[in-house]
């Protein structure tokens, strides 16, 4: 027997492990980066939502001033004498 006799089984379960240790590294970095860009994606749209409403509030208040005017413009149409 040779003290440097190479053990199949040894190397085999090391290499299953260190693939394992590698996936698992791979798995956690990969997921870090997915939640980093979630998370960017999702300031984003909070922005999004912000400009959407005041513009939706600037909007209905140029309705509004439309709809006075419209009937500023309909009521004196109303009062003018006919020819």
């Amino acid at each position: 027997m040779t003290a440097t006799a190479p053990h199949p089984n040894g190397s085999r379960w090391a290499g299953v492990i260190v693939t394992i240790v590698l996936a698992a590294l791979a798995f956690t970095v990969q997921w870090g980066v997915v939640t980093t860009k979630l998370d960017h994606v999702e300031k984003q749209l909070d922005e999004l939502i912000v400009e959407a409403r005041a513009l939706r509030g600037e909007y209905q208040a140029v309705e509004r001033r439309v709809s006075y005017l419209e009937g500023r413009v309909n009521g004196q149409e109303g009062r003018r004498p006919g020819p």
